[in-house]
Protein backbone atom coordinates (compact mmCIF):
# COMPACT_ATOMS: atom_id res chain seq x y z
CA UNK A 1 0.00 0.00 0.00
CA UNK A 2 1.85 3.09 -1.24
CA UNK A 3 -0.42 5.32 0.84
CA UNK A 4 1.14 4.10 4.07
CA UNK A 5 3.42 6.70 5.61
CA UNK A 6 6.22 4.25 6.44
CA UNK A 7 7.97 1.62 4.35
CA UNK A 8 10.98 -0.49 5.32
CA UNK A 9 13.52 -2.10 2.96
CA UNK A 10 16.95 -3.71 3.44
CA UNK A 11 19.72 -2.49 1.12
CA UNK A 12 21.18 -5.52 -0.66
CA UNK A 13 23.55 -3.91 -3.20
CA UNK A 14 24.88 -0.64 -4.47
CA UNK A 15 25.88 0.05 -8.07
CA UNK A 16 29.10 1.73 -6.88
CA UNK A 17 30.29 -0.36 -3.92
CA UNK A 18 32.66 2.30 -2.56
CA UNK A 19 29.86 4.84 -2.35
CA UNK A 20 27.97 2.69 0.17
CA UNK A 21 30.16 4.21 2.90
CA UNK A 22 28.23 7.44 2.46
CA UNK A 23 25.11 5.87 3.94
CA UNK A 24 25.35 5.04 7.64
CA UNK A 25 22.81 4.17 10.36
CA UNK A 26 21.23 7.26 11.87
CA UNK A 27 21.42 9.25 8.64
CA UNK A 28 18.58 10.30 6.40
CA UNK A 29 18.56 11.12 2.71
CA UNK A 30 15.91 12.18 0.24
CA UNK A 31 15.66 9.88 -2.77
CA UNK A 32 13.44 9.14 -5.73
CA UNK A 33 12.42 5.64 -6.81
CA UNK A 34 13.55 5.29 -10.41
CA UNK A 35 12.64 1.71 -11.15
CA UNK A 36 10.98 -1.27 -9.52
CA UNK A 37 12.14 -4.68 -10.72
CA UNK A 38 11.89 -8.34 -9.85
CA UNK A 39 14.98 -10.36 -8.86
CA UNK A 40 15.78 -13.92 -9.98
CA UNK A 41 14.37 -15.22 -6.70
CA UNK A 42 11.07 -13.48 -7.33
CA UNK A 43 11.66 -10.73 -4.78
CA UNK A 44 10.81 -7.12 -5.58
CA UNK A 45 13.67 -4.59 -5.64
CA UNK A 46 13.95 -0.88 -6.42
CA UNK A 47 16.59 1.41 -7.83
CA UNK A 48 16.61 4.57 -5.70
CA UNK A 49 18.45 7.75 -6.64
CA UNK A 50 19.67 9.00 -3.24
CA UNK A 51 22.52 11.27 -2.31
CA UNK A 52 23.84 11.29 -5.87
CA UNK A 53 24.07 7.47 -5.89
CA UNK A 54 21.86 4.81 -7.41
CA UNK A 55 21.08 2.27 -4.70
CA UNK A 56 19.47 -1.14 -5.31
CA UNK A 57 17.17 -2.08 -2.41
CA UNK A 58 15.00 -5.12 -1.76
CA UNK A 59 11.44 -4.09 -0.91
CA UNK A 60 9.32 -5.35 1.94
CA UNK A 61 6.45 -3.17 0.79
CA UNK A 62 5.87 -1.63 -2.63
CA UNK A 63 7.02 1.91 -3.39
CA UNK A 64 5.74 4.09 -6.21
CA UNK A 65 8.05 4.72 -9.19
CA UNK A 66 8.91 8.40 -9.57
CA UNK A 67 7.87 9.25 -6.05
CA UNK A 68 10.09 11.17 -3.64
CA UNK A 69 10.76 9.67 -0.20
CA UNK A 70 12.64 10.62 2.93
CA UNK A 71 14.72 7.53 3.74
CA UNK A 72 15.81 7.10 7.36
CA UNK A 73 18.66 4.59 7.60
CA UNK A 74 18.60 1.94 10.33
CA UNK A 75 20.61 -1.20 11.02
CA UNK A 76 19.11 -4.43 12.30
CA UNK A 77 21.07 -7.66 12.73
CA UNK A 78 23.82 -6.49 10.40
CA UNK A 79 21.44 -5.41 7.63
CA UNK A 80 20.91 -1.81 6.58
CA UNK A 81 17.24 -0.84 6.39
CA UNK A 82 15.83 2.28 4.79
CA UNK A 83 12.54 3.43 6.28
CA UNK A 84 10.66 5.45 3.67
CA UNK A 85 8.43 8.44 4.40
CA UNK A 86 6.68 9.81 1.27
CA UNK A 87 7.41 13.44 0.46
CA UNK A 88 5.03 13.64 -2.52
CA UNK A 89 1.53 12.55 -3.37
CA UNK A 90 1.07 9.65 -5.80
CA UNK A 91 1.58 10.67 -9.45
CA UNK A 92 2.39 14.22 -8.36
CA UNK A 93 5.85 15.73 -8.68
CA UNK A 94 6.35 18.05 -5.68
CA UNK A 95 8.11 21.36 -5.82
CA UNK A 96 11.36 21.54 -3.92
CA UNK A 97 9.80 23.77 -1.29
CA UNK A 98 6.91 21.36 -0.78
CA UNK A 99 9.34 18.48 -0.22
CA UNK A 100 11.30 20.61 2.25
CA UNK A 101 8.11 21.40 4.20
CA UNK A 102 7.14 17.73 4.33
CA UNK A 103 10.66 16.84 5.53
CA UNK A 104 10.39 19.52 8.23
CA UNK A 105 7.02 18.16 9.32
CA UNK A 106 8.22 14.54 9.37
CA UNK A 107 11.12 15.46 11.70
CA UNK A 108 9.11 18.05 13.70
CA UNK A 109 11.71 20.79 13.12
CA UNK A 110 11.23 24.57 13.53
CA UNK A 111 10.96 26.95 10.59
CA UNK A 112 14.58 27.99 11.19
CA UNK A 113 15.59 24.58 9.80
CA UNK A 114 14.10 25.32 6.37
CA UNK A 115 17.30 26.86 4.86
CA UNK A 116 19.29 23.84 6.06
CA UNK A 117 16.79 21.29 4.73
CA UNK A 118 16.47 23.20 1.46
CA UNK A 119 20.19 22.98 0.73
CA UNK A 120 20.48 19.39 1.99
CA UNK A 121 17.69 18.39 -0.40
CA UNK A 122 19.28 20.24 -3.31
CA UNK A 123 22.66 18.55 -2.72
CA UNK A 124 21.21 15.09 -2.03
CA UNK A 125 23.03 15.08 1.29
CA UNK A 126 22.89 12.18 3.74
CA UNK A 127 22.60 13.82 7.16
CA UNK A 128 21.34 13.00 10.64
CA UNK A 129 18.58 14.83 12.46
CA UNK A 130 21.16 15.93 15.06
CA UNK A 131 23.39 17.43 12.35
CA UNK A 132 20.47 19.33 10.83
CA UNK A 133 19.47 20.63 14.28
CA UNK A 134 23.03 21.81 15.06
CA UNK A 135 23.32 23.58 11.69
CA UNK A 136 19.94 25.20 12.33
CA UNK A 137 21.22 26.70 15.58
CA UNK A 138 24.36 27.97 13.84
CA UNK A 139 22.27 29.62 11.11
CA UNK A 140 20.04 31.26 13.74
CA UNK A 141 23.14 32.77 15.38
CA UNK A 142 24.03 34.62 12.18
CA UNK A 143 20.68 36.44 12.09
CA UNK A 144 20.91 36.28 8.28
CA UNK A 145 19.26 33.03 7.14
CA UNK A 146 19.08 34.09 3.48
CA UNK A 147 22.80 34.94 3.30
CA UNK A 148 23.63 31.77 5.23
CA UNK A 149 22.10 29.60 2.49
CA UNK A 150 25.10 30.27 0.21
CA UNK A 151 27.42 28.92 2.89
CA UNK A 152 25.14 25.93 3.53
CA UNK A 153 25.02 25.18 -0.18
CA UNK A 154 28.83 25.21 -0.31
CA UNK A 155 29.06 22.97 2.75
CA UNK A 156 26.63 20.36 1.38
CA UNK A 157 27.86 20.59 -2.22
CA UNK A 158 31.49 19.99 -1.19
CA UNK A 159 30.41 17.19 1.19
CA UNK A 160 32.17 18.87 4.09
CA UNK A 161 31.37 17.63 7.62
CA UNK A 162 27.82 18.71 8.49
CA UNK A 163 28.90 20.35 11.74
CA UNK A 164 28.11 23.74 13.20
CA UNK A 165 31.86 24.36 13.68
CA UNK A 166 32.51 23.99 9.95
CA UNK A 167 29.59 26.26 9.12
CA UNK A 168 30.77 28.94 11.59
CA UNK A 169 34.30 28.86 10.16
CA UNK A 170 33.04 29.26 6.59
CA UNK A 171 30.65 32.01 7.69
CA UNK A 172 33.49 33.88 9.44
CA UNK A 173 35.67 33.59 6.34
CA UNK A 174 32.89 34.96 4.14
CA UNK A 175 31.67 37.80 6.36
CA UNK A 176 34.61 38.69 8.61
CA UNK A 177 36.56 41.92 8.33
CA UNK A 178 39.73 41.80 6.17
CA UNK A 179 42.59 40.07 7.96
CA UNK A 180 44.72 43.22 7.78
CA UNK A 181 42.00 45.09 9.65
CA UNK A 182 41.49 42.23 12.12
CA UNK A 183 45.22 42.04 12.86
CA UNK A 184 45.28 45.80 13.40
CA UNK A 185 42.45 45.52 15.93
CA UNK A 186 44.19 42.65 17.71
CA UNK A 187 47.46 44.57 17.80
CA UNK A 188 45.72 47.56 19.39
CA UNK A 189 43.93 45.34 21.93
CA UNK A 190 47.25 43.70 22.91
CA UNK A 191 49.13 46.97 23.46
CA UNK A 192 49.13 46.47 27.24
CA UNK A 193 50.14 42.77 27.11
CA UNK A 194 53.62 43.05 25.63
CA UNK A 195 55.22 41.75 28.84
CA UNK A 196 53.61 38.32 28.44
CA UNK A 197 55.82 35.88 26.40
CA UNK A 198 52.98 34.49 24.26
CA UNK A 199 51.62 37.98 23.56
CA UNK A 200 55.08 39.34 22.74
CA UNK A 201 55.76 36.54 20.26
CA UNK A 202 52.39 37.11 18.63
CA UNK A 203 52.96 40.89 18.40
CA UNK A 204 56.29 40.30 16.66
CA UNK A 205 54.66 37.86 14.21
CA UNK A 206 51.95 40.38 13.38
CA UNK A 207 54.60 43.02 12.71
CA UNK A 208 56.11 40.67 10.13
CA UNK A 209 52.75 40.17 8.46
CA UNK A 210 51.84 43.84 8.40
CA UNK A 211 55.22 45.32 7.52
CA UNK A 212 57.60 42.79 5.90
CA UNK A 213 60.83 43.98 4.22
CA UNK A 214 59.44 44.29 0.70
CA UNK A 215 62.78 45.16 -0.91
CA UNK A 216 64.78 42.36 0.74
CA UNK A 217 65.13 40.07 -2.27
CA UNK A 218 65.68 42.90 -4.75
CA UNK A 219 68.46 44.29 -2.53
CA UNK A 220 70.22 40.93 -2.36
CA UNK A 221 70.03 40.51 -6.14
CA UNK A 222 71.46 44.00 -6.73
CA UNK A 223 74.38 43.27 -4.42
CA UNK A 224 75.12 40.01 -6.21
CA UNK A 225 75.11 41.71 -9.62
CA UNK A 226 77.23 44.78 -8.73
CA UNK A 227 80.28 45.75 -10.80
CA UNK A 228 83.74 44.45 -9.93
CA UNK A 229 84.92 47.76 -8.46
CA UNK A 230 82.16 47.57 -5.84
CA UNK A 231 82.65 43.88 -5.10
CA UNK A 232 84.66 44.27 -1.89
CA UNK A 233 82.03 46.40 -0.15
CA UNK A 234 79.25 44.25 -1.57
CA UNK A 235 80.96 41.14 -0.15
CA UNK A 236 80.82 42.65 3.34
CA UNK A 237 77.11 43.40 3.01
CA UNK A 238 76.38 39.94 1.57
CA UNK A 239 78.18 38.36 4.53
CA UNK A 240 75.88 40.26 6.88
CA UNK A 241 72.95 38.74 4.95
CA UNK A 242 74.39 35.23 5.14
CA UNK A 243 75.15 35.18 1.39
CA UNK A 244 78.36 34.76 -0.64
CA UNK A 245 79.25 36.07 -4.12
CA UNK A 246 78.14 33.76 -6.91
CA UNK A 247 80.44 31.98 -9.36
CA UNK A 248 80.37 33.51 -12.84
CA UNK A 249 78.03 30.91 -14.38
CA UNK A 250 75.41 31.39 -11.67
CA UNK A 251 75.88 35.16 -11.80
CA UNK A 252 75.08 35.13 -15.54
CA UNK A 253 72.08 32.85 -14.94
CA UNK A 254 70.85 35.22 -12.24
CA UNK A 255 71.20 38.23 -14.54
CA UNK A 256 69.22 36.49 -17.28
CA UNK A 257 66.50 35.46 -14.83
CA UNK A 258 66.23 39.06 -13.61
CA UNK A 259 65.98 40.43 -17.15
CA UNK A 260 63.24 37.91 -18.02
CA UNK A 261 61.56 38.36 -14.61
CA UNK A 262 61.63 34.63 -13.92
CA UNK A 263 61.15 34.97 -10.19
CA UNK A 264 61.28 31.26 -9.34
CA UNK A 265 64.64 30.99 -11.15
CA UNK A 266 65.95 34.02 -9.25
CA UNK A 267 65.15 32.38 -5.90
CA UNK A 268 66.87 29.16 -7.01
CA UNK A 269 70.01 31.10 -7.99
CA UNK A 270 70.05 32.93 -4.64
CA UNK A 271 70.27 29.52 -2.94
CA UNK A 272 68.50 30.57 0.26
CA UNK A 273 68.32 27.56 2.58
CA UNK A 274 66.55 29.49 5.39
CA UNK A 275 64.46 32.40 4.16
CA UNK A 276 63.30 33.32 7.67
CA UNK A 277 66.91 33.75 8.81
CA UNK A 278 67.69 35.76 5.66
CA UNK A 279 64.78 38.14 6.31
CA UNK A 280 65.81 38.58 9.95
CA UNK A 281 69.37 39.43 8.86
CA UNK A 282 68.05 41.87 6.27
CA UNK A 283 65.92 43.62 8.90
CA UNK A 284 68.88 43.84 11.30
CA UNK A 285 71.16 45.19 8.57
CA UNK A 286 68.60 47.78 7.51
CA UNK A 287 68.13 48.85 11.14
CA UNK A 288 71.92 49.31 11.43
CA UNK A 289 71.86 51.47 8.30
CA UNK A 290 68.96 53.55 9.61
CA UNK A 291 70.75 54.15 12.93
CA UNK A 292 74.04 55.11 11.24
CA UNK A 293 75.93 52.10 12.59
CA UNK A 294 77.24 50.94 9.18
CA UNK A 295 80.65 52.02 7.86
CA UNK A 296 80.32 54.86 5.34
CA UNK A 297 81.13 52.78 2.23
CA UNK A 298 78.70 50.02 3.23
CA UNK A 299 75.99 52.56 4.08
CA UNK A 300 76.34 54.26 0.70
CA UNK A 301 76.20 50.99 -1.22
CA UNK A 302 73.30 49.69 0.91
CA UNK A 303 71.29 52.86 0.22
CA UNK A 304 71.87 52.47 -3.53
CA UNK A 305 71.00 48.76 -3.56
CA UNK A 306 67.95 49.26 -1.37
CA UNK A 307 66.46 52.08 -3.50
CA UNK A 308 63.86 50.20 -5.53
CA UNK A 309 60.38 51.02 -6.75
CA UNK A 310 59.87 47.52 -8.15
CA UNK A 311 59.12 45.12 -5.28
CA UNK A 312 57.69 42.44 -7.62
CA UNK A 313 60.25 39.80 -6.61
CA UNK A 314 59.62 40.32 -2.90
CA UNK A 315 55.86 40.27 -3.48
CA UNK A 316 56.25 37.01 -5.40
CA UNK A 317 58.11 35.48 -2.44
CA UNK A 318 55.52 36.86 -0.01
CA UNK A 319 52.66 35.34 -2.03
CA UNK A 320 54.49 32.04 -2.40
CA UNK A 321 54.74 31.56 1.36
CA UNK A 322 51.49 33.20 2.47
CA UNK A 323 49.61 29.97 3.24
CA UNK A 324 52.48 28.67 5.40
CA UNK A 325 52.91 32.01 7.21
CA UNK A 326 49.22 32.11 8.07
CA UNK A 327 49.15 28.46 9.15
CA UNK A 328 46.58 27.24 6.63
CA UNK A 329 48.62 24.05 6.16
CA UNK A 330 49.21 23.35 9.86
CA UNK A 331 46.57 20.62 10.16
CA UNK A 332 47.92 18.77 7.12
CA UNK A 333 51.45 19.03 8.52
CA UNK A 334 50.29 17.73 11.91
CA UNK A 335 48.88 14.61 10.24
CA UNK A 336 52.36 13.93 8.84
CA UNK A 337 54.54 14.67 11.89
CA UNK A 338 52.24 13.98 14.85
CA UNK A 339 52.87 16.93 17.20
CA UNK A 340 53.18 20.71 16.87
CA UNK A 341 56.72 20.56 18.32
CA UNK A 342 57.82 18.43 15.33
CA UNK A 343 56.56 20.88 12.71
CA UNK A 344 59.60 21.92 10.67
CA UNK A 345 58.66 25.53 9.86
CA UNK A 346 58.75 28.61 12.07
CA UNK A 347 55.61 29.12 14.19
CA UNK A 348 52.73 30.26 12.01
CA UNK A 349 50.28 33.02 12.89
CA UNK A 350 47.67 30.35 13.59
CA UNK A 351 49.87 28.50 16.08
CA UNK A 352 50.81 31.73 17.83
CA UNK A 353 47.14 32.71 18.11
CA UNK A 354 46.38 29.34 19.75
CA UNK A 355 49.27 29.77 22.14
CA UNK A 356 48.15 33.30 23.02
CA UNK A 357 44.60 32.13 23.79
CA UNK A 358 45.75 29.22 25.95
CA UNK A 359 48.73 30.75 27.76
CA UNK A 360 48.03 34.44 28.23
CA UNK A 361 45.72 36.21 30.63
CA UNK A 362 44.81 38.73 27.97
CA UNK A 363 41.81 41.00 27.92
CA UNK A 364 38.45 39.78 26.63
CA UNK A 365 38.73 42.20 23.69
CA UNK A 366 42.08 40.70 22.63
CA UNK A 367 40.75 37.16 22.98
CA UNK A 368 37.65 37.91 20.88
CA UNK A 369 39.82 39.50 18.19
CA UNK A 370 42.17 36.50 18.19
CA UNK A 371 39.28 34.02 18.00
CA UNK A 372 37.73 35.94 15.10
CA UNK A 373 40.98 35.68 13.13
CA UNK A 374 41.28 31.97 13.95
CA UNK A 375 37.73 31.38 12.69
CA UNK A 376 38.60 33.08 9.40
CA UNK A 377 41.81 31.07 9.00
CA UNK A 378 39.88 27.85 9.71
CA UNK A 379 37.30 28.84 7.11
CA UNK A 380 39.96 29.40 4.45
CA UNK A 381 41.66 26.08 5.24
CA UNK A 382 38.32 24.24 5.06
CA UNK A 383 37.39 25.97 1.79
CA UNK A 384 40.69 24.90 0.24
CA UNK A 385 39.71 21.24 0.73
CA UNK A 386 41.92 18.18 0.82
CA UNK A 387 44.31 17.11 3.59
CA UNK A 388 47.60 18.11 1.98
CA UNK A 389 49.28 21.39 1.04
CA UNK A 390 46.90 24.22 0.19
CA UNK A 391 46.15 24.10 -3.53
CA UNK A 392 44.77 27.62 -3.42
CA UNK A 393 41.05 27.38 -3.94
CA UNK A 394 40.61 30.56 -1.94
CA UNK A 395 43.05 32.58 0.11
CA UNK A 396 43.05 36.07 1.56
CA UNK A 397 45.89 37.68 3.47
CA UNK A 398 47.36 41.07 4.39
CA UNK A 399 49.57 42.51 1.67
CA UNK A 400 51.59 45.63 2.53
CA UNK A 401 51.67 48.03 -0.40
CA UNK A 402 52.37 51.72 0.00
CA UNK A 403 51.68 53.18 3.42
CA UNK A 404 49.15 50.61 4.68
CA UNK A 405 48.17 46.96 4.50
CA UNK A 406 45.01 45.68 2.87
CA UNK A 407 43.90 42.17 2.03
CA UNK A 408 44.84 40.54 -1.24
CA UNK A 409 42.16 37.93 -1.95
CA UNK A 410 42.28 35.23 -4.61
CA UNK A 411 39.61 32.68 -5.50
CA UNK A 412 40.28 29.80 -7.89
CA UNK A 413 37.47 27.94 -9.62
CA UNK A 414 37.94 25.13 -12.05
CA UNK A 415 38.31 21.42 -12.25
CA UNK A 416 40.77 18.96 -10.88
CA UNK A 417 42.61 16.32 -12.85
CA UNK A 418 42.19 12.68 -11.98
CA UNK A 419 43.96 12.21 -8.67
CA UNK A 420 43.28 15.70 -7.34
CA UNK A 421 45.74 18.28 -8.77
CA UNK A 422 44.27 21.47 -10.15
CA UNK A 423 43.87 21.63 -13.92
CA UNK A 424 45.91 24.61 -15.12
CA UNK A 425 44.34 24.43 -18.60
CA UNK A 426 40.78 25.21 -17.49
CA UNK A 427 40.13 27.57 -14.61
CA UNK A 428 38.97 30.97 -13.48
CA UNK A 429 40.77 33.18 -10.98
CA UNK A 430 39.18 36.23 -9.37
CA UNK A 431 41.46 38.60 -7.43
CA UNK A 432 40.65 41.63 -5.30
CA UNK A 433 43.12 44.24 -4.04
CA UNK A 434 42.63 47.64 -2.43
CA UNK A 435 45.25 50.21 -3.49
CA UNK A 436 45.97 53.56 -1.87
CA UNK A 437 45.14 55.71 -4.90
CA UNK A 438 42.71 53.56 -6.87
CA UNK A 439 40.79 51.86 -4.07
CA UNK A 440 39.30 48.41 -4.73
CA UNK A 441 40.31 46.72 -7.99
CA UNK A 442 38.88 43.35 -9.09
CA UNK A 443 40.63 41.23 -11.73
CA UNK A 444 38.87 38.28 -13.39
CA UNK A 445 41.05 35.85 -15.36
CA UNK A 446 39.54 33.00 -17.37
CA UNK A 447 41.57 30.13 -18.84
CA UNK A 448 40.17 27.78 -21.47
CA UNK A 449 42.51 25.33 -23.22
CA UNK A 450 45.46 27.49 -22.02
CA UNK A 451 43.96 30.58 -23.67
CA UNK A 452 43.75 33.44 -21.17
CA UNK A 453 41.41 36.44 -21.05
CA UNK A 454 41.76 39.10 -18.34
CA UNK A 455 39.09 41.60 -17.27
CA UNK A 456 39.89 44.47 -14.89
CA UNK A 457 36.98 46.15 -13.11
CA UNK A 458 37.43 49.78 -12.09
CA UNK A 459 36.06 53.16 -13.13
CA UNK A 460 39.37 55.03 -13.56
CA UNK A 461 39.86 55.65 -17.34
CA UNK A 462 43.65 55.58 -16.92
CA UNK A 463 43.56 51.83 -16.34
CA UNK A 464 42.50 51.12 -19.93
CA UNK A 465 45.53 53.05 -21.22
CA UNK A 466 47.87 51.27 -18.80
CA UNK A 467 46.41 47.85 -19.71
CA UNK A 468 46.92 48.49 -23.43
CA UNK A 469 50.51 49.54 -22.78
CA UNK A 470 51.26 46.47 -20.66
CA UNK A 471 49.44 43.92 -22.85
CA UNK A 472 52.49 43.00 -25.03
CA UNK A 473 54.60 42.28 -21.92
CA UNK A 474 51.79 40.26 -20.32
CA UNK A 475 51.34 38.30 -23.56
CA UNK A 476 55.06 37.57 -23.68
CA UNK A 477 55.12 36.34 -20.08
CA UNK A 478 52.15 34.05 -20.64
CA UNK A 479 53.79 32.62 -23.77
CA UNK A 480 56.89 31.79 -21.74
CA UNK A 481 54.68 29.49 -19.64
CA UNK A 482 52.82 27.95 -22.58
CA UNK A 483 49.68 30.14 -22.48
CA UNK A 484 48.16 32.44 -25.11
CA UNK A 485 46.64 35.80 -24.13
CA UNK A 486 43.42 36.56 -25.99
CA UNK A 487 43.06 40.06 -24.54
CA UNK A 488 42.85 42.42 -21.60
CA UNK A 489 39.83 44.66 -21.13
CA UNK A 490 38.82 47.20 -18.51
CA UNK A 491 35.16 47.33 -17.43
CA UNK A 492 33.14 49.42 -15.03
CA UNK A 493 33.13 48.47 -11.36
CA UNK A 494 29.38 47.85 -11.33
CA UNK A 495 29.80 44.95 -13.79
CA UNK A 496 32.42 43.20 -11.65
CA UNK A 497 31.94 39.67 -10.28
CA UNK A 498 31.55 39.38 -6.49
CA UNK A 499 34.76 39.71 -4.47
CA UNK A 500 36.52 36.38 -3.77
CA UNK A 501 35.04 35.86 -0.29
CA UNK A 502 31.56 35.90 -1.87
CA UNK A 503 32.51 34.45 -5.25
CA UNK A 504 33.77 31.32 -3.49
CA UNK A 505 30.22 30.38 -2.56
CA UNK A 506 28.82 30.73 -6.09
CA UNK A 507 26.65 27.80 -7.15
CA UNK A 508 28.86 26.78 -10.07
CA UNK A 509 31.65 27.95 -12.33
CA UNK A 510 30.87 30.62 -14.89
CA UNK A 511 32.41 30.14 -18.34
CA UNK A 512 34.55 27.30 -17.00
CA UNK A 513 33.04 23.92 -17.76
CA UNK A 514 33.69 22.46 -14.34
CA UNK A 515 33.31 23.00 -10.62
CA UNK A 516 35.91 23.57 -7.94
Amino acid sequence: MVERMERTMPTTAVRDAASSRRFQPGQAVVGRVERVEETETGERAALVRAGGQLVRARLEAPLAVGRLYLFEIHERQGTMYWKAIPLSEPALAPSGEEAVRRWQKAWKLPDAALPVLRQALKAGAAATKEEIAALTEAVKETGQPDAAEDVLAHLFRRRLPFSSAVFRALWAAKTGVPLAEGLGKLKAAMAALSAHPAALELIRAMEKFLSPPLSAYETAVRLLLLREEEAETARALLARLGLVPLPEDRRLALREAVQCRRFADIIRQLGLTDEEAFLERWTALDAAYQSGALPAAEAKLWAAARATRDPALSLFCWLRRAAVRLGLEDEAALVRVGTIEDLPSAPSLKRLLFRFLHESGGSEGAKRAAEAILDQLDGMAIAAGGDGPIEHVWISFPLPLGGRSSDFAVCWQGRRKQGGPLDADYNRIVCCLTLEELGEVIVDMRVQRRIVHISIFHDDPRLAVAAARMAPLVKERFQAHGYALSGIDVKTARSAPPPPSVFLFADSCSEVDCQA
